[in-house]
């Protein structure tokens, strides 16, 4: 039973990385773009962040160092706390853009004012956060989140077209024109970017010392990783599939959240749209524990402060300080700015340039025998490793320039 519910941090993991804000308008946008076009790029961002999570898993089970110890070490103090500054920027970020799209989803419901909703968001949050120890976390909110499974009914209900998606599996450069191929170009590099979201492997590694797991534990670490990721991938594709199926047909460009959700409830009805609101807001109010206290941990693991939320607060009080902060400085962002897609278009970006700074120190980590003996990488991973730091390499070259020039993947046609 303990292994079994030990799933759930992948499950919490990889639905708040994959399914936050950021990929259920950005997916679902480039279904209503490029029909299925972009398939290929869930299937290459799962297996990268599959091999990743593993990797920081383990380095974080055998050699007891989380992912910014090991950017301390690796990098070097000057440029660690760069990344460690950059790192925390983006959970920022994501963070008041979750909380801003959870007010979104409450309005839906109740009609209240949305900054009301948003004060009523964070406070829920950090009452929730503070009162849980961290299994409960990962299991209530992994588990929530599950509801989101709603939307891969939808999909398959309104019959996707198989042979369209089969092919969207290989990529393509084919687009009418230059100004296509570049908005084609930029999802592609976003929804890659937002599967390997870097606040994923910082709570995934923490999460795992945070439940003492051993050496005996590798194998549980790799289902876990595997077992998350793919269920993310899962309901991944199915908004790309409702966006395809959904909006394409209709000419529309989906560019608000309660648009996004509803297409998750169309074949079922009202009954079905709760639901749907649900899930998204559990998958959204994941996201925003998951950068909170990712916030919290790197600030901690950097500087080799005592932190862990299953600790009593009185030990950690730093790291209790900066996870308060991180949720009251994100209500303020989102409430001056109170446009969260806005914030998710940056944080997606963003996120992308700092990948590598934070995908390198665990492949050197996890390929280093001196450090982790008969548990470093094989061969076999460390060049699939290397392959894809290549790939996110280039992919941050790519996305500042991508942004700029299709002014945040707007349609050609716009």
């Amino acid at each position: 039973m303990k292994k079994i519910l030990g799933i759930t941090l992948g499950i919490m993991t990889a639905l708040g990385g994959f399914v936050d804000l950021g990929q259920i308008v950005f997916t679902m946008q480039a279904g209503a773009l490029f029909r299925y076009q972009l398939l290929w790029t869930i299937v290459l961002g799962t297996i990268g962040i599959i091999l990743y999570m593993e990797m920081c898993g383990r380095v974080a089970v055998v050699a007891w160092e989380p992912v910014f110890a090991i950017v301390r070490t690796q990098l070097g103090f000057p440029l660690g706390l760069a990344t460690l500054i950059a790192s925390n920027l983006l959970n920022l970020l994501t963070c008041a853009a979750e909380i801003g799209g959870l007010a979104i989803l409450l309005r839906l419901l109740t009609g209240w004012p949305e900054r009301i909703l948003l004060l009523l968001v964070v406070l829920f949050l950090v009452v929730g956060t503070g009162v849980l120890k961290f299994q409960w976390i990962e299991r209530i909110f992994g588990l929530s989140g599950l509801a989101m499974i709603v939307f891969a009914v939808s999909a398959t209900v309104l019959h996707p077209n198989w042979h369209q998606a089969a092919a969207g599996l290989l990529p393509t450069v084919a687009q009418p024109d230059t100004k296509h191929f570049l908005v084609y170009a930029y999802f592609a590099v976003g929804i890659f970017s937002a599967l390997l979201m870097e606040y994923e492997v910082h709570f995934y590694s923490s999460g795992a010392m945070e439940e003492d797991w051993k050496a005996e534990d590798l194998g549980e670490n790799f289902a876990v990783a595997a077992f998350g990721s793919l269920l993310g991938a899962l309901l991944t594709i199915a908004l790309l599939f409702l966006g395809a199926i959904v909006f394409l047909p209709r000419g529309i460009f989906p560019n608000t959240l309660s648009t996004t959700v509803l297409a998750g409830a169309l074949p079922f009805g009202p009954k079905t749209l709760v639901l749907a609101i649900f899930g998204a807001g559990a998958c959204l109010a994941g996201a925003a524990v998951e950068t909170a206290l990712s916030g919290a941990y790197n600030i901690c693991q950097f500087f080799n402060l005592p932190w862990g939320k299953s600790r009593p607060w009185k030990q950690v009080r730093t790291f209790t300080i900066v996870w308060v902060s991180m949720f009251a400085v994100a209500f303020v962002i989102a409430a001056v700015m109170l446009a969260p897609l806005k914030l998710v278009d940056l944080s997606i970006v963003f996120g992308m340039v700092v990948l590598p700074l934070t995908y390198y120190p665990i492949l050197k980590t996890a390929a280093d025998k001196k450090i982790m003996g008969r548990h470093a990488n094989s061969r076999l991973i460390t060049v699939l490793g290397i392959i894809f730091l290549i790939l996110i390499t280039v992919a941050a070259l790519a996305a500042i320039p991508l942004m700029l020039v299709t002014h945040s993947g707007q349609p050609p046609s716009t």
